[in-house]
């Protein structure tokens, strides 16, 4: 019996333009009317980007920065891992012209300007199809400091490093910058070209076992959903793992069964299903 159920969002338990709807709520409040948990694992945070999609009111557990941040129903941190302290410095001095989501759990600060960084966000080639409105885009970054100082930025506790880098030269140098730091961080991202860093002991995978272990759930009674390169761990992980027929060719490798379209809302309809096994 499936206790303990976890899901990435964009991809997977969201529909194509990353947006939640009915059928994905009524999946969710099945689950918790049967008494059973719960958790998105996403590498959102809990600031902007995860505001207005519903699921910060909703009472369920929280994943989030890939695994770096856990969190109750009630808002309790049942676990949280910051980066290395000499290793932000170090990144963010010999890289300053990127774009750095540097993202604690409250605010997400960035050395360069609002204007800047509202360019360099449109674009990305996730967004490029999706029609974001004003009131869209400043939700996401309602939470954004802009124009941080270095010194201000250390000060933090610092969960994940996002960004998005277009030049392959200095992809290329960023990537050997990661090759050379291995032993203190990871980079999981779920598309070519995007970065999402994290110390090195933080996966989805772990974070669900953690919260399993916290819930005193056997590993056999968690059912976990992902598409993307941030959702390997996880997916090979547990017994019960499903990739959407979207997911990346390695995340179809990792999972055990590979279900429908997150479009055809796959996720929200396997998880129905599997509740009436219950």
């Amino acid at each position: 019996m499936i206790k303990l159920f976890a899901s990435d969002l964009d991809g997977t338990l969201l529909n194509e333009l990353h947006e939640s709807d009915e059928v994905i709520f009524n999946s969710i409040q099945q689950v918790l009317n049967k008494n059973l948990y719960f958790t998105i694992a996403t590498g959102r945070d809990l600031n902007g980007s995860l505001r207005n999609t519903g699921f910060e009111t909703l009472p369920i557990y929280k994943i989030c920065m890939n695994g770096a941040f856990i969190a109750a129903p009630n808002k309790e941190i049942l676990y949280k891992k910051e980066i290395d302290k000499a290793f932000l410095k170090e990144i963010l001095t010999q890289f300053p012209n990127i774009h750095f989501d540097c993202i604690s759990i409250d605010h997400t600060y960035v050395q360069g300007t609002k204007k800047e960084y509202i360019q360099h966000f449109y674009s990305s080639n996730i967004w490029k199809n999706l029609h974001f409105s004003k009131e869209i885009l400043e939700g996401f970054i309602s939470s954004h400091k802009f124009e941080c100082s270095l010194e201000e930025i250390l000060s933090k506790d610092i969960l994940k490093l996002n960004c998005r880098v277009h030049d392959e030269e200095t992809r290329i140098r960023l990537d050997n910058f990661l090759e050379n730091h291995k032993d203190c961080v990871t980079n999981a991202p779920f598309e070519k070209g995007a970065y999402e860093i994290t110390d090195i002991s933080v996966n989805k995978g772990n974070a669900v076992k953690t919260l399993a272990d916290y819930l005193n759930i056997n590993t056999k009674e968690v059912a976990v959903y992902g598409d993307g390169g941030n959702d390997l761990e996880m997916l090979q992980m547990f017994e019960h793992s499903y990739a959407t027929e979207n997911a990346c060719e390695e995340a179809k490798q990792y999972a055990k069964e590979i279900i429908g379209h997150c479009k055809d809302h796959a996720v929200p309809l396997h998880i129905i299903k599997t509740l009436s096994n219950c």
